[in-house]
């Protein structure tokens, strides 16, 4: 597991990562949207159950780009429907209320998506000098159960969870980003920010 210390370095590199992504996204959109990581977390494999119930939303929209190299797993980006129908509105101008998640919109949501996990990903390879390989993105449309993927279920993994906050001038649109580590990758990735400690804090 990671310590208190390791856990802050993480978070510092997910802002940075996340705060790329708003740059990119705010030259999408013609309303300024800033986002903000509050919170980060580990998940242990026994904490699954509790995880999973902590998401009490109906339905969810969820984008999950799978990655290999030097540590492998999956991150994803999980935002209940209505949240999800909130952040497209700000790009295409319309009522999120009124929206329907058509070809067009999931075309819209999986772009957002890979925009923030490419930045937060590619942010964590270059500062922790880790070789990562993406594979194309998927949209998932469901109840909650599609947030774990079923591998990390079958293997006791960990989760890295990041609750992300959207604010898009008049409203504002919650997201959270996690990423699914294999359990050999996850201990890799202790190594990786303990090495960054070493070299760049202690």
């Amino acid at each position: 597991m990671l310590n208190a210390l390791q856990i802050e370095i993480l978070k510092e590199i997910i802002n940075i990562g996340v705060g790329k992504s708003a740059e990119v996204l705010n030259s999408m959109i013609q309303s300024h949207i800033l986002l903000d990581v509050p919170e980060v977390k580990i998940v242990e494999y026994s904490e699954y159950d509790k995880f999973v119930h902590t998401f009490e939303d109906t339905d969810y929209s969820v984008i999950t780009l799978p990655f290999n190299g030097e540590l492998n797993g999956f991150s994803k980006l999980i935002m209940s429907s209505d949240h999800a129908a909130k952040l497209v509105d700000a790009f295409i101008g319309k009522s999120g209320a009124s929206l329907d998640m058509d070809s067009l919109k999931i075309d819209i949501l999986s772009e957002i998506g890979n925009v923030i996990i490419n930045a937060v990903m590619g942010t964590l390879g270059n500062m922790l000098t880790i070789n990562l390989d993406y594979i194309v993105p998927s949209y998932e449309k469901g109840v909650r159960n599609i947030i774990i993927p079923q591998e990390m279920l079958n293997n006791k993994s960990a989760i890295l969870f990041a609750k992300t906050q959207f604010k898009i001038e008049e409203f504002e649109a919650e997201g959270n980003f996690a990423i699914f580590f294999r359990l050999e990758s996850f201990k890799s990735l202790v190594e990786k920010i303990q090495e960054y400690f070493d070299k760049n804090i202690s």
